[in-house]
């Protein structure tokens, strides 16, 4: 998971969360009432549930926000994260310790993991095929 995550509340103006994301270098920003996780906004959703729609920046994240979104716990298997993501339009899933959010787990994050553990499994294989199979002066 990518940590840590931005969290806004949700009377904050959508300008200000596009500037947080654009401090930050993210693409999604979690929207916390100060008990717990109420919605995710995207810089997608930005652009078509308020510009496009002609709002203004102004306008309340809670008007932008995708409400009760999924999330996970830290304690959950990754298996669980790559199931809700095959599952779900989205590429981002909030991780949430007793309502507090800690950390956001990405598609790319979930890429890089299976991309860390194709390259551990293949090193050995990789390593066999490329010692000598009749070391030199051994030929049969």
């Amino acid at each position: 998971m990518s940590t840590p995550a931005v969290v806004v509340p949700p009377f904050i103006a959508v300008r200000d969360v596009a500037k947080h994301m654009d401090y930050s270098g993210v693409g999604c920003v979690v929207v916390s009432d100060g008990q717990g996780v109420i919605g995710v906004v995207t810089d997608r959703d930005l652009a078509l549930r308020v510009l496009a729609r002609g709002s203004d920046g102004d306008t309340p994240v809670s008007r932008a926000m995708t409400t009760d979104p999924v999330t996970v716990r830290p304690d959950e298997d990754l298996d669980i994260a790559f199931d809700v993501l095959r599952r779900h339009p989205f590429r981002r899933l909030p991780v949430v310790d007793g309502g507090v959010v800690i950390g956001m787990v990405t598609v790319d994050d979930l890429l890089l993991r299976v991309h860390q553990v194709t390259t551990d499994l293949l090193r050995p294989v990789a390593s066999a095929i490329n010692e000598p199979q009749h070391p030199a002066g051994h030929l049969e």
